[in-house]
């Protein structure tokens, strides 16, 4: 009979470590739950400090950008915070409001709200994870326009929903409908367009690898902005009508941010500027402060959203602007190095060679410095491809690269210069010499023919061209020179293996 006992013990310990693993994932998931919530209510009641008067919709609602930037964080599984954030807030104005205690009518309200702002973060997560993607949400300019054009949607259904509740339990009266819509609409729009990119790229600010210079560059943009934020919107009011275009200062700041920086300095440039000009709008100062406060948080609103839409969408668009020149810089040095390089043996091909070569030479005669032209060819190619097949052959012409660049220095320029011909431009050292090289070569061509163990040995016939510093002759007669010598080598081993096959 089998023993039961261990197959009994592993399954017992597999499932101690499942429970353990699940209870990690729903203890994390909680936190993240609990962190969402509480975020939500603190900005809701940071936003219903600045409304305008104070109410349930404000200029800017914040939460609607920690919500959706929430799912798009965590998974549409925590979406839990974000009712009992809105249940919470929208239970402490119900209290705030009344100043008595929360009747049942306000408790059902406060949790249909809630249902409503719940449904539209998931709908806008699922959209931006569906049709931008949250990976390429600053990556351009269209991306861009279309997380807003997602965002003015989405924030359609927490408007209705909430609105509709509001008109039915009879805390709004259908004559105030349009316009306390139009205001929540809004109020979520600026939110999610303000907030939810800043915390998305909020990795971005957390790097402090910047060099002391740019580290500087951008801490005082950030000063500058602030300060003509500051002087445009911390002034008397215009209500008057004689508006001046202060509310244009921060504009040439917030180009130079977009342009030089990233999208998370970006996101919070423009919600430093929006911060400014909402709290002054509130306090009755900047020339967005009207008499009507409908008329203030149209002006408060449409300033804050085109101003972040187009920094942002101008940020997007130069840097992709600069990963398409890395792009081409990356993909210009590829092609150059391809039509330089031979694709056989990854030394120069013959314009590569000369190329370089030319550069050494010029070099060597500005420094008069001697140096070597070596021009080399393969004997007996033609007969191991004709033999042993070309495959033979081009095994035949790694391994001379292969011995030329274990002879010469990685200074020296080696390039297959034909089918079978190479080519080095080498520097003498004082102690070096033209015959120097020979013999260190033909030592090598030795000892790799004992190693490779063939039945065709490596033959190299070579031209040794020893050049002065001071003469001055094209390359190209010098490679002539090399060549006519290394000929007349050929046809000396070429005699000496026929005399040998005489003498055998």
């Amino acid at each position: 009979m089998p023993d039961d006992t261990s197959d009994a013990s592993l399954l017992a310990g597999e499932t101690q470590r499942l429970f353990r693993a699940g209870g990690r994932i729903a203890v994390d998931r909680w936190l993240k739950i609990v962190s969402l919530a509480a975020g939500y209510c603190f900005t809701g009641g940071l936003g219903l400090l600045l409304a305008i008067p104070p109410g349930y919709a404000t200029a800017v609602w914040p939460p609607s950008g920690i919500a959706l930037a929430g799912l798009l964080w965590w998974g549409p599984r925590v979406w839990p915070g974000i009712w009992v954030g809105s249940f919470l807030i929208n239970v402490w104005v119900a209290y705030a409001t009344t100043g008595a205690n929360p009747s049942f009518t306000s408790l059902a309200l406060a949790a249909s709200i809630g249902v409503g702002s719940t449904l539209q973060a998931l709908l806008g997560a699922f959209l931006v994870q569906r049709w931008v993607g949250a990976g390429k949400l600053f990556a351009s300019a269209p991306a861009i326009l279309s997380f807003t054009g997602i965002a003015a949607l989405c924030c359609l259904l927490a408007p209705t929903w909430g609105v509709t509740s509001l008109a039915l339990t009879g805390v709004v009266h259908l004559d105030e409908y349009f316009a306390s819509w139009r205001t929540w609409w809004l109020g979520d729009l600026m939110g999610v367009l303000v907030i939810t990119p800043l915390l998305l790229t909020s990795r971005q600010l957390l790097r402090l690898d910047r060099r002391p210079l740019q580290l500087a560059e951008a801490i005082g943009s950030m000063v500058l902005l602030v300060a003509l934020t500051a002087l445009a919107f911390v002034g008397p009011s215009q209500q008057d009508g004689n508006a001046y275009p202060l509310s244009f200062l921060p504009l040439p700041c917030l180009v130079w941010v977009a342009c030089r920086y990233k999208p998370g300095g970006v996101a919070l440039a423009t919600c430093v500027v929006s911060a400014i000009a909402v709290i002054a709008t509130c306090n009755g100062a900047g020339p967005f402060a009207r008499a009507d406060a409908n008329e203030s948080l149209l002006l408060l609103q449409g300033f804050t959203g085109l101003t972040t839409i187009m920094t942002l969408a101008l940020a997007a668009a130069v840097a992709g602007q600069r990963q398409s020149e890395t792009s081409l810089r990356r993909l210009s040095t590829e092609l150059e190095q391809l039509a330089l390089t031979d694709e056989l043996t990854g030394l120069r091909n013959r314009r590569g060679f000369l190329l370089l070569a030319d550069q050494g030479w010029r070099m060597a005669r500005r420094t008069h410095a001697k140096c070597l032209l070596v021009f080399f060819d393969l004997d007996g190619l033609k007969h191991v491809n004709d033999t042993q097949g070309h495959p033979a052959g081009d095994g035949l012409i790694v391994d001379a690269a292969k011995v030329l660049t274990s002879v010469f220095r990685e200074s020296d320029i080696i390039g297959r210069v034909g089918g079978d011909e190479f080519a080095v431009l080498s520097l003498l050292d004082k102690s070096d010499s033209a015959a120097a090289v020979g013999k260190r070569l033909q030592k090598q061509l030795d000892e790799f023919n004992e190693q490779a163990g063939r039945a065709f040995h490596l033959s190299m016939s070579f031209g040794i061209e020893e050049l002065s510093g001071a003469a001055d002759v094209p390359l190209e007669v010098l490679l002539s020179r090399a060549d006519r010598a290394m000929y007349g080598q050929k046809r000396q081993n070429m005699r000496r293996r026929k005399g040998r096959q005489v003498q055998s």
